[in-house]
């Protein structure tokens, strides 16, 4: 049964929407090398990173193998939900990069009785999870989409 249920698992990936959605789970990883999406600084310098790029590679890997077991059930695959994950994925990800570069005019507007040594775990609280979410909505609209692949090879309606 396990062994089973490890090469459907690998035939899922072997789509091209698989293997997207695990360049996704790890690329957040690469992120710190190629500085594609930047994450917040706050004033002393102190990154995000260490507490975001893990955590997001987790919810994505999670999101990937919570998909994969879904493949019984043919109501939650469908290429329309893929599209909606996407669009909202790219929603999060706007919404991440303006936060981010206007986060301490927000901050001195909104929250102006903070002194910057709040800045980091402001940022952990009101930027990160746009990025999470960026990268945990990709992954799952890949995921759908590599189920749907899967499915279709295997012979299921």
């Amino acid at each position: 049964m396990a062994n089973e249920d490890f090469q459907s698992f690998v035939k899922y990936m072997a789509s091209l929407w698989g293997a997207l959605g695990g360049i996704v789970v790890v690329f957040p990883f690469a992120d710190v090398l190629l500085k594609v999406i930047p994450l917040p600084v706050d004033s002393y310098g102190k990154s995000t990173a260490t507490i975001a790029i893990p955590v997001t590679s987790l919810v994505a890997a999670f999101l990937l193998l919570y998909t994969f077991v879904q493949r019984d059930r043919p109501q939650t695959t469908t290429t329309r939900k893929a599209g909606m994950y996407f669009t909202l994925g790219l929603g999060s990800l706007l919404l991440f990069l303006l936060l981010e570069h206007f986060q301490y005019p927000l901050r001195s507007a909104y929250l102006p009785e903070l002194d910057s040594t709040d800045d980091y775990v402001l940022m952990l609280v009101a930027i990160v999870p746009f990025y999470v979410g960026f990268f945990g909505c990709v992954t799952r609209a890949f995921a759908l989409l590599a189920l749907i692949e899967f499915r279709r090879r295997s012979g299921h309606s």
